[in-house]
Formats: structure tokens, C-alpha cells, sequence
């Protein structure tokens, strides 16, 4: 009697723990950021990078974080920017390879492929930065959802600032809007929302 009461408690918990951990495997991912469920197709865009024209579509295979800004900002954009290193600093080798940070400026009086490129190192060596003519900026800004306008420049300085839409799009590997951070979103959550991602 005794052993088979002992038998009954372990396959009881036995069960339990299977239950637990089949639960665990298969229960949806928890997200920080904004889930596009569905995930929403998105166009493709050419713009210029310091080493030639780049298509968005390059960078197919990988998830791929998109933000839209301008190297003078004074706190937004350098904020976002190393957030994102931050948190791809916390996923492995392996991992990381396989999400890819584009910084695309809308500054497009101030900013050329040059000047970006320098910006984009200055937070990663991967980093790719991306700009291009009014016409161009405009068209994928318009497509991806992106609001942006330049300000009338100072009479004394003549610097002006750049108003802007500031959050970060996450596209995955077939290049379909899966995810959004906000401005302010913290690196260990985007690093754990890229882990979930990267698990699919």
C-alpha cells in the first residue's frame, strides 16, 4: 500500500511538472513593445549610404529596427541609438547577427551619406545609416508611417531642429512591420522582445 502511495505522488507530480513545462514552451511570448498582429507587409525603399545605394529589402533574413531621425538632434535620436546598442549588446554573437539597426535622416538639407555614416559608427560599427533627396525622404517617411518636418532656422544661428515621429519600426525577416518601440522604451526590454522575436 505504501509503495504504490508513493508511486501515486510521483507520477503525480511527475504530471504536474509536464504540465508546467509543456505550458511554459508553448505559451505565447510576452512583448514590451507594440505586437503588429498581423504583421503588416511594408514596401521597399532605396536611399543612399556612404558606400552607395541600399534597399531595405538588402537586408531580407534579418529583423531589422528602422528609425527615422537627423545627427543634430540634441536628445531623442542619440537616446534611441544606444538604447538599441545597449541592447544588442546583451544578445549573443549569434543573435545579434541577425538583427540589423538602420538610422534613416530626414534631415535632408543637412545630413549627407558622410555625415550620417560618421553618426551611425559613433553608437555601432553595424549600424547602417541611410539618407536621401527630399523626394525620396518623403516618399518612405509617407509609407512607414513616419511624420517629420524641418523648422524654420534660428536668425542668429541659422540652426533649426527637426520634428519627427520617434518610434522604432521592427520589421522581421521577410520584411513585414512586426513590432514598434516607443521613445523611452528601456534596452533589457527590447533586448527580451528581439530574444522572442529571434526564437521563431
Amino acid at each position: 500500500m505504501k509503495n504504490w502511495r508513493v508511486f501515486y505522488v510521483a507520477t503525480t507530480l511527475f504530471v504536474l511538472f509536464a504540465v508546467a513545462a509543456l505550458y511554459e514552451y508553448t505559451k505565447p511570448a510576452s512583448y514590451h513593445g507594440a505586437l503588429i498582429d498581423p504583421p503588416k507587409a511594408m514596401p521597399d525603399f532605396a536611399l543612399q549610404s556612404v558606400n552607395g545605394l541600399v534597399r531595405l529589402s538588402d537586408f531580407r533574413g534579418k529583423y531589422v529596427a528602422l528609425y527615422f531621425g537627423y545627427t543634430s538632434c540634441p536628445d531623442i535620436c542619440p537616446t534611441t541609438l544606444a538604447g538599441l546598442k545597449a541592447a544588442i549588446s546583451k544578445l549573443d554573437n549569434r543573435e545579434a547577427s541577425q538583427v540589423q539597426v538602420i538610422f534613416v535622416s530626414v534631415d535632408y538639407k543637412r545630413d549627407t551619406p558622410e555625415t550620417v555614416a560618421g553618426y551611425v559608427r559613433n553608437f555601432h560599427p553595424d549600424f547602417v545609416g541611410l539618407t536621401g533627396t527630399q523626394t525620396e525622404i518623403d516618399q518612405a517617411a509617407q509609407e512607414f508611417g513616419i511624420y517629420y518636418k524641418l523648422n524654420a532656422p534660428d536668425p542668429a544661428t541659422g540652426f533649426y531642429s527637426v520634428d519627427h515621429t520617434a518610434i522604432v519600426l521592427v520589421l522581421d525577416r521577410q520584411g513585414n512591420l512586426v513590432l514598434t518601440w516607443d521613445y523611452g522604451q528601456q534596452p533589457d526590454e527590447i533586448a527580451s522582445d528581439l530574444g522572442n522575436l529571434l526564437k521563431k
